[in-house]
């Protein structure tokens, strides 16, 4: 079920997974950003979602500003909605990759177990696996 269809992002419900998928598209300016961000915590919210799946391939690489607000303001509130799981699928780009490096090395709560892989499906199978 899509929840939230943008240009930059599709925050979405993946029923066979109880989890909430946020796949990146295209760059976004920070307000896009924090909202697609948002909007995936809203659906987290409404289905009291554990799991999480960042398909970050094609995700934009984020300012500083972003990268503080993502792991000092949005992870906390994910993490005490009851957020426990994600998994991502590691960014094409480098430099993107240096961005979500940036934000996760921060994230640093015993409540959240996250784990990377190069592709969604490796990512849908261990979120699965979750429970």
């Amino acid at each position: 079920m899509i929840y939230f269809d943008e240009r930059w992002i599709t925050i979405s419900w993946d029923e066979d997974l109880e989890a909430v998928v946020a796949e990146w598209k295209a760059f976004a300016e920070s307000k896009e950003l924090r909202a697609g961000l948002e909007a995936g915590l809203s659906l987290a919210r409404k289905k009291m979602a554990t799991r999480w799946l960042a398909d970050t391939r094609r995700a934009p690489p984020s300012t500083q500003e972003d990268q503080q607000w993502t792991s000092q303001i949005w992870f906390p509130r994910a993490i005490a909605q009851g957020v426990r799981w994600m998994a991502l699928v590691v960014p094409e780009s480098a430099i993107t990759r240096m961005s979500l490096r940036g934000i996760m090395t921060k994230v640093t709560s015993k409540d959240l177990v996250q784990e990377y892989f190069p592709d969604a499906a490796t990512a849908r199978t261990w979120l699965a696996s979750m429970r």
